[in-house]
């Protein structure tokens, strides 16, 4: 009889056991967070603490952890129609590249912090292009993205807990017609370009010429050596005909020197 009263207890006891070890594991709730995430911890719906990576164990009922990613994202800002200064319309992509710092108010600050930092990418496109004319957008959008980060980032955090790091502009594109107009612009810019560098170079071989004649007009012994090594060199290639004349302005120079 003993030995069944005590085989009983020992019975009950592992059932107590079993059954405290199942309560108290119901109450522990185990959340693991990876290195490129942080956990906002709300008990009851009232925020207590933030998580960093690692296993947590938490007791009783009613948490609830919300994971946030850290990790740098990418944001592309496709196709915005701007109207330049002079009322030119040009459409602009953006790329932005963002993380979160302040991960509550990231989560409590807006509804949506990936929306609203599009939208002030969009805006800032604005401010920036709409203050400009078209031939500054065309010849320096590799400068803007500097301003459009100055414009952005401020706000940007303080509202959403997001920290912008970049922002370029990825492609600029004209209309069919804007597009047309400008590339004869750049062609007849181009020319007027050639034109001038042409016109440089007849001045400086006029200007070597003039030099030539005054050093000749003072050294007609010299321009006899110029002659006769013209008159050598074309006289060198095979199959040429070499007929010697005497000008008149090199018989001149001759009689002049002999007086």
């Amino acid at each position: 009889m003993e030995n069944i009263i005590s085989i009983a207890l020992v019975v009950a006891v592992i059932w107590m056991g079993r059954l405290i070890i199942g309560v108290v594991r119901s109450r522990i709730e185990i959340v693991t967070i990876w290195d490129y995430q942080v956990g906002l911890h709300f008990k009851d719906g009232r925020y207590v603490e933030t998580l960093e990576s690692g296993r947590h164990r938490l007791w009783g009922r009613g948490h609830s952890v919300i994971l946030l990613d850290t990790r740098t994202t990418e944001m592309v800002v496709q196709g915005q129609e701007v109207i330049t200064s002079d009322s030119a319309t040009v459409k602009l992509t953006a790329v932005a590249l963002w993380k979160v710092v302040d991960p509550l108010t990231f989560h409590l600050g807006v509804d949506n912090a990936h929306q609203a930092l599009y939208t002030q990418v969009q805006l800032a496109m604005r401010r920036l292009i709409g203050g400009i004319e078209l031939d500054v957008v065309v010849e320096g959008k590799a400068d803007f993205g500097k301003a459009l980060l100055n414009d952005v980032k401020e706000t940007i955090l303080e509202e959403t807990g997001v920290e912008v790091l970049r922002i370029d502009i990825r492609d600029l594109m004209l209309s069919g017609e804007l597009k047309a107009s400008y590339a004869g612009v750049i062609s007849a810019r181009k020319e007027a370009q050639a034109q001038q560098e042409r016109a440089r170079g007849d001045a400086a071989a006029l200007r070597t010429f003039a030099n030539a004649a005054r050093v000749y007009e003072h050294n007609p012994e010299l321009f006899r050596l110029r002659y006769l090594e013209t008159l050598k060199e074309a006289g060198s290639g095979y199959g040429n005909q070499l007929i010697i004349g005497v000008p008149e302005e090199l018989m001149g120079l001759v009689k002049k020197a002999n007086e």
